[in-house]
């Protein structure tokens, strides 16, 4: 059986699957260079609750389970990230109206 791999974007470490999904928390923490991570990721999927469609559970070495999204799932989580992050309706660029 593969085992889960770590890299390290930054100082963050970053969680993938054995079959290369990404730990989403992990992910938002490394691109937003924030701690609050699971805090953003359930604003998240509260603003936009069709994330989770692209979402599955993954237990890292006997750990609870924490959400995990293949490249294409991850692309849209991005998306809607960076959309929500942009601040006033404005400035947000022209895809996100077209991803949430």
């Amino acid at each position: 059986m593969e085992e889960p791999f770590t890299l390290h974007l930054d100082d963050k470490p970053v969680r993938f699957t054995p079959d290369g999904k990404i730990s989403i928390i992990d992910a938002i923490g490394a691109t937003t260079q924030s701690n609050h991570a699971r805090a953003i990721w359930e604003s998240l999927k509260v603003d936009h609750p069709e994330v989770l469609t692209y979402c599955e559970d993954y237990p890292f070495q006997g750990k609870p389970p924490l959400p995990v999204a293949d490249s294409a799932g991850w692309e849209m989580i991005m998306m809607l990230l960076l959309c929500d992050l942009s601040g006033d309706d404005l400035e947000k660029p022209l895809y996100c109206a077209a991803a949430g």
